[in-house]
């Protein structure tokens, strides 16, 4: 299952965000000194939680992943620590954003509605550099004592560094599928895939950007056909570099595009579209999301000879965090409610295909045995090789990269 993380929306939820504003006041004594994390225990902390409600924000679109929430997530909470669990359903993290925005301008510095966010990407650097997020707190997470704190995608969002204002929550690696019943050799770097899709027109595709995942292939041909992801990895864009290396992007889409399906006259407007053209043998080759490609094997949706890869250095490494607002009314609740979410017990659980899907983001060799073996059950019933998979990947940059793609797409392509 793929998910909307970076969208741009109108505020849409502020009556039922404002409904929340009374059980705030239960969360928090207006005479108890303002919770610090770089001093506080663990023990504290908890203490603090205990017979609270969290409120945690989160988007709301699907009905598996809702479930997990208000099921596993919610049971855990209260029988670990004595904390409520209050889910906030979004159309969009941004309206998350919004509603912090506009209580802190109203001055409501430690009375917010929201203890937690899932957040990613622009609306996680829009908090940070307007300084709306508490903390650091990570480190005082028990659970991170499963992470890799030198990988970037555990330690940087979308290039910027977390600096310990987000927690690790769920992965997400966009990868490729093929049918291997009609692809005997797959496609490692971008000049291969042109060779192929010239060897085999009509039978690659990839959705039309700027729809998420669109957008996402552009990103990977940005990586691919200018030199690596590397000289793109610092924190700020880059512009004399976008405007050195963007060219090359565009030539190669125009290179490809008449091998493309229906040569490049029509791109899938969605995922599920390119899915459906995967699935009864239109395409043969196509760049998806794990969980996407996971669900569609396990579904029967797609050949029994499909088969996942990453392009090395390439492929992208996407995740995404949690993070609490800084006038969060129940910070104590949102640092407890992140740890269930990072655990190894809450990152087994979301990535079993019938819960939700999605991989872990923490290192399995930090795990325990018996912990480890659990983790392989679950990628044996998920299907595709993960581990090797993530070996493969690399983290997504500054998001103004990936507007500029959208923008000259729509410029050169749209029309």
């Amino acid at each position: 299952m793929s998910f909307p993380r970076r969208r741009f929306l109108t505020l849409s939820a502020g009556a039922t965000l404002a409904t929340l504003a009374a059980s705030c006041a239960n969360n928090q004594d207006a005479s108890a000194p303002r919770l610090d994390p770089t001093a506080a225990t663990w023990e504290e902390i908890t203490a603090l939680a205990q017979g609270t409600t969290v409120n945690w924000a989160m988007w709301g679109g699907s009905d598996q992943i809702n479930s997990y929430a208000d099921g596993w997530v919610a049971e855990r909470l209260q029988s670990e620590y004595g904390v409520t669990l209050n889910r906030i359903p979004l159309n969009d993290t941004v309206e998350a954003v919004n509603k912090v925005v506009g209580e802190v301008q109203a001055g409501v510095s430690d009375r917010g509605s929201i203890d937690l966010i899932w957040i990613n990407g622009e609306n996680f650097r829009t908090m940070k550099q307007g300084d709306l997020l508490f903390g650091p707190f990570t480190d005082k997470l028990p659970a991170m004592a499963y992470y890799d704190t030198s990988n970037a995608s555990v330690i940087s969002d979308f290039g910027l560094p977390i600096d310990g204002y987000e927690s690790p929550y769920t992965g997400a690696f966009y990868i490729m599928a093929a049918d291997t019943a009609r692809v005997q050799t797959m496609p490692q770097n971008f000049d291969q895939l042109l060779t192929w899709a010239r060897e085999n027109p009509g039978r690659f595709a990839h959705v039309a950007p700027p729809q998420f995942d669109g957008s996402r292939f552009l990103l990977t041909v940005l990586y691919g056909v200018t030199g690596g992801y590397e000289q793109y990895a610092g924190a700020e864009f880059d512009l004399a570099l976008w405007e050195e290396k963007s060219p090359q992007v565009f030539e190669y889409l125009q290179e490809l595009r008449p091998y493309l399906w229906r040569e490049g006259a029509t791109y899938p407007p969605s995922q599920s579209r390119l899915q459906e053209l995967f699935s009864n043998g239109e395409i043969w080759l196509m760049p998806a999301f794990t969980a996407g490609i996971a669900e569609g094997i396990n579904t029967g949706q797609f050949p029994d000879t499909t088969e996942a890869f990453a392009m090395p250095g390439i492929s992208l490494n996407d995740p995404s965090f949690t993070a609490i607002p800084t006038n969060a009314s129940n910070p104590a609740g949102g640092m407890v409610l992140a740890n269930i979410l990072s655990s190894p017990e809450g990152q087994l659980e979301k990535f079993k295909p019938a819960v939700w899907g999605d991989p872990p983001l923490l290192t399995r060799s930090k795990l325990s045995a018996e912990m480890q073996a659990e983790f392989d059950r679950v990628e044996t019933d998920y299907g595709l090789p993960l581990e090797a998979i993530a070996q493969n990947t690399v983290p997504v940059v500054n998001a103004e990269y990936t507007t500029r793609l959208e923008q000259m797409w729509t410029e050169q392509f749209a029309t």
